[in-house]
């Protein structure tokens, strides 16, 4: 089935995904809507977010969970416009819908071959391992019928537990004993969970975007703390690493996991172990790195990951090579930067805080509205505090995050009887291992 009338000469027929309510909906920065053609399907979230004035079709959908309905919309954006030319989709829980959209209708851009390869744990890393790259020994769930068949007794414990599909480290759970698997298996739904060895050793982050298979922009950053950690009520920092050869050693394992992946074009967000035997690939997703990730390339470097990655999906080459090229001088940058995310205090409501002076590094604060209350959904954005940093080296980054973390004052009151006292000034901002120890 195809959509694919011709297009009046220069402007393109483009749907957007878009489930995003906060800033990242703000396509009006990156595609002319006076130029092409633009049609949503949108979440009423998502729909509420749109700022830009010429819209030439909209669909409001209570959410994407209905593959048969977002079909249909896309259809109906289809008829409006003509035809389509192109499909953005920019939430990673939408990529294998995107992918599947783009097969039905003809449109050019991944498919669900290529997009499985960055959405399913098990699929990764049996693309790497194929490669000759090193991961972590493993088991997809649907593979075995008991919690000790043979395949799953060779692990070594303890074990990491994944949905296979999910994302920032939802559903992620460390096993310690068989007798732990075993009460967990019940619940599980194995076709949907993989299972992998845990290996000791510091977790890095690698970002950016490439363009014919070869790097537009890419930083490689340490991180402090995990994102499993983050999920659990601990905070989770980042550093980025000095050039050098451990930073040049990491871009290289990104390039040959990407190549391995098949990516030639579009944005990614990888994450390497660095345990007894060299770096091991953790996983992989075909998007913007997320938390702070975006805004340090933003606010350091000047780019817009978003922007090129909009461009490279909507298909503005023009557009994509302005960009690209002020990507690439910017790689050149010496600066180096980091964040810190303090999780939300589940339960409890915001009542005021300090943020620390005298951090010369420290750039930005963000921190919630007064008396907003915490109910767990907050994610990576509604948190205790999110900072970020800026500055000439890695050992300037990790330090400002340290003493952050020493001065940062905050009070909570209770989110059910707000008119209590409020509780100890900092509580729990000393869960972060020292962001400048050596990795």
């Amino acid at each position: 089935m195809s959509l694919h009338p011709q297009p009046s000469p220069g402007r393109s027929r483009i749907v957007v995904l878009n489930r995003w309510s906060d800033d990242f909906a703000a396509y009006h920065r990156y595609i002319d809507h006076a130029a092409h053609e633009v049609a949503y399907v949108c979440t009423p979230d998502g729909a509420a977010a749109l700022a830009a004035s010429r819209i030439a079709h909209l669909e409001r959908l209570p959410d994407f969970l209905d593959e048969a309905a977002l079909h249909e919309a896309v259809r109906a954006c289809g008829a409006a416009l003509g035809g389509i030319d192109r499909l953005v989709a920019l939430s990673e829980f939408d990529l294998i819908a995107a992918g599947r959209l783009r097969e039905a209708f003809d449109i050019p851009g991944d498919r669900p071959a290529a997009v499985a390869r960055f959405r399913d744990k098990a699929v990764m890393k049996q693309v790497v391992a194929a490669a000759g790259l090193r991961v972590p020994r493993f088991v997809a769930l649907d593979e075995v019928d008991a919690p000790d068949a043979p395949a799953l007794a060779a692990l070594r414990f303890p074990l990491v537990l994944k949905p296979r599909a999910g994302a920032a480290s939802a559903g992620v759970r460390r096993v310690d004993t068989p007798a732990q698997l075993a009460a967990l298996w019940p619940t599980l739904a194995r076709a949907d969970h993989e299972c992998e060895e845990y290996i000791e050793g510091p977790i890095y982050h690698v970002d950016g975007l490439v363009a014919d298979g070869e790097f537009v922009i890419a930083r490689a950053s340490r991180y402090v703390n995990t994102c499993l950690d983050f999920a659990n009520g601990k905070p989770l920092g980042s550093v980025m690493l000095d050039p050098g050869p451990a930073h040049d050693a990491l871009l290289a394992f990104a390039r040959d996991s990407l190549r391995a992946l098949g990516l030639d074009d579009g944005a990614f967000h990888l994450e390497v172990i660095r345990g007894g035997d060299g770096l091991t690939f953790l996983e992989i997703g075909a998007r913007v790195g997320g938390g702070e990730i975006p805004f340090l390339f933003r606010d350091l470097y000047g780019v817009d990951l978003y922007d090129l990655w909009v461009a490279q999906q909507s298909g503005d080459a023009a557009r994509f090579a302005a960009r690209a090229q002020a990507a690439r001088a910017a790689s050149a940058s010496p600066l180096r930067g980091g964040f810190l995310m303090l999780p939300e205090p589940v339960g409890s409501r915001f009542v005021e805080a300090e943020v620390p002076s005298g951090i010369a590094a420290l750039y930005r604060a963000v921190l919630p509205k007064r008396h907003h209350g915490f109910d767990g959904k907050g994610g990576y954005d509604t948190i205790l505090a999110r900072f970020r940093y800026r500055g000439a080296s890695e050992d300037e980054i990790g330090a400002a995050i340290d003493a952050t973390l020493r001065e940062f004052r905050y009070t909570l009151a209770d989110l059910t009887a707000p008119s209590r006292p409020g509780w100890p000034r900092g509580q729990g901002v000393a869960q972060l291992q020292s962001a400048s120890a050596a990795a």
